[in-house]
């Protein structure tokens, strides 16, 4: 829900927090629920029941929302040991900060002013009220408008370093001057907090939601109030504070949608899990059990999925258990020619289908098997190098350290307009919107992605270095690890004969390339005098390996 595109340079307020509830509720609709309800929020959906009015008593539990980028990551022992180790370095360089501030301070009015400028007559003077003079929707508004100028935000547009590089010189002397003597006393400060981004309420009021005329923010109708879906005959739901700044409103959402009563949560979660263990739900399109949506397959197998997921108090891992231990499962994915005729798109799971990896996963993979995936779990993102040439909108800060660059995929940043390009080769879905089923395709742009690209050769010359620390002499025996390391078992006597016939002719190949000095790829750390003429026609069949269809599918 945090992850909604926003546009942060628009100044229509109002409509930049239309947009955001919107994508909100529709999200929540389509990954909980397992409908469209996307489709009601311009009138009455026209295929399934779903009420425009349901739309907007949905949109309803999160009126009071905005972002909250600096939620702290710590348990609450840490959090507190931290705030008070702050607070003492607060104490101790007070009044030098205070003389910073009042340095930095024309110019950062200057900038204020200059924003603020920008926004609508009635956003201006919502920020300008006092605070017990606003009203729950001008809190918002205050809210958003302040994201980009509060000192604590990482989107401050007013930073420090650019409102100390606008100062005059003998201001700046000063201000540098006081900074040193704040550096003093940091070993008393307590380092970066760990933050996290999230959506938060804004007050415990939530202004009042409305049904829109043909969806639009400048045509309310009548005042709506919170509600799940009126066919299900779903009484008011019982909304309470929770305290603070909290409504209440998303927690007694997460009530409705967690009840074993909800006919809809537990089987679209259920049929999610069997998508991502066979590459096809029971119902094949997992954000849509609408009327346009497909049929299931196995209706009663999902209803008792459901069921079973429920009664074990919706424990994902005992579901996956299950699903795993099954013989649906655990069968082999052999072709049988009268099973096609039957069922061609083996949507009856006749066999175990053949599923190409994600790019992330093949990614991880090559990390995992070239013995350079580094396993450190947690903390922030890294940016892999891109290819040569490729231009970043916005920038790409690759990470420096290359055991830090080599963490599993799923730290990789995502950054909407310049998405990794292995992973867009690989069908990475639109990061615009929430995806239900990722596209397969198979394109010239993944072959010549994984044959060519200077990354999958360092996955292969790491990989020929770990076999040939495992074998340094037998070529035989070095097929057999690299063929452990690619694909979990030694070849077969066909694959063998290939094998042989492949290094002797390719031997000669890398040989003659070495007469003309070309460059050779070769593992890193090979021992000196050792036959990098062989070890470079390793480095090319460990390439070859991982270029492999088996590498790249499961079945």
């Amino acid at each position: 829900n945090r992850h909604y595109p926003d546009e942060h340079n628009a100044r229509n307020l109002r409509q930049r927090r239309q947009e955001i509830l919107n994508d909100i509720t529709d999200t929540v609709g389509a990954v909980f629920t397992g409908l469209t309800f996307a489709c009601a929020r311009c009138h009455d959906h026209k295929f399934d029941p779903i009420l425009q009015t349901d739309y907007y008593r949905l949109q309803a539990f999160f009126a009071n929302v905005a972002a909250a980028d600096r939620m702290p990551l710590l348990p609450p022992g840490e959090l507190q040991v931290y705030q008070e180790r702050l607070a003492t370095w607060e104490e101790k360089t007070k009044e030098i900060r205070q003389a910073m501030a009042e340095i930095e301070a024309p110019k950062r009015q200057e900038i204020e002013e200059e924003l603020l400028g920008k926004y609508p007559p009635e956003i201006q003077a919502a920020i300008a009220k006092k605070p017990a003079d606003r009203n729950s929707f001008e809190w918002l508004m205050y809210h958003k408008a302040r994201q980009y100028l509060d000192p604590d935000s990482h989107q401050y547009i007013a930073k420090t370093s650019a409102v100390v590089g606008k100062l005059k010189p003998e201001a700046k002397k000063t201000w540098e001057t006081l900074k040193a003597r704040v550096d003093e006393f940091k070993n008393l400060h307590p380092g970066e907090l760990p933050v996290g981004s999230a959506i938060a309420d804004v007050s415990a009021d939530a202004p009042p939601t409305y049904l829109l005329f043909k969806g639009s923010y400048e045509k309310p109708k009548e005042r709506l109030e919170p509600g799940f879906l009126q066919i299900l005959n779903s009484p008011p739901p019982p909304i309470s504070a929770r305290g603070g700044e909290s409504t209440g409103r998303r927690t007694a959402l997460a009530a409705i949608l967690a009840d074993s009563k909800n006919p809809l949560t537990a089987r679209v979660i259920v049929n999610r899990l069997w998508h991502y263990h066979f590459g096809r739900g029971l119902v094949g399109t997992p954000s849509d059990f609408g009327m346009k949506g497909d049929r299931p397959t196995h209706a009663q197998l999902l209803d008792w999925l459901a069921t079973e997921f429920m009664e074990r108090g919706w424990k994902m891992k005992g579901l996956h258990r299950l699903i795993m231990t099954s013989r649906t499962y655990q069968q082999a994915g052999h072709f049988r020619a009268e099973a096609v005729r039957l069922d061609p798109d083996n949507k009856w799971l006749w066999r175990f289908p053949r599923l190409r990896l994600e790019g992330e996963i093949i990614r991880d993979s090559a990390l995992a098997v070239s013995g350079m995936l580094n396993p450190k779990m947690g903390g922030p993102s890294i940016w892999p190098e891109l290819p040569p040439g490729l231009a970043a909108r916005g920038g790409w800060k690759t990470t420096a350290d290359e055991a830090e660059r080599n963490r599993r995929s799923v730290y990789v940043f995502v950054k909407r307009n310049t998405r990794y390009p292995l992973f867009e080769s690989f069908d990475m879905p639109d990061t615009h919107e929430s995806c239900a089923r990722r596209n397969v395709t198979t394109t010239p742009l993944q072959a010549l992605n994984m044959l060519n690209s200077e990354l999958t050769l360092q996955w292969a010359q790491a990989l020929a270095g770990r076999v040939l620390q495992q074998e340094s002499v037998d070529l035989a025996r070095q097929v057999d690890v690299a063929f452990r390391y690619a694909f979990s078992r030694s070849p077969d006597a066909a694959e063998k004969y290939l094998v042989e016939d492949f290094f002797a002719r390719h031997r000669q190949v890398v040989a003659e390339r070495a007469e003309s000095n070309e460059a050779l790829a070769l593992p890193p750390n090979l021992p000196e005098g050792a036959d990098q003429v062989s070890a470079a026609t390793l480095v090319d069949f460990c390439h070859m390996l991982i270029n492999a269809n088996e590498f790249v599918y499961r079945n």
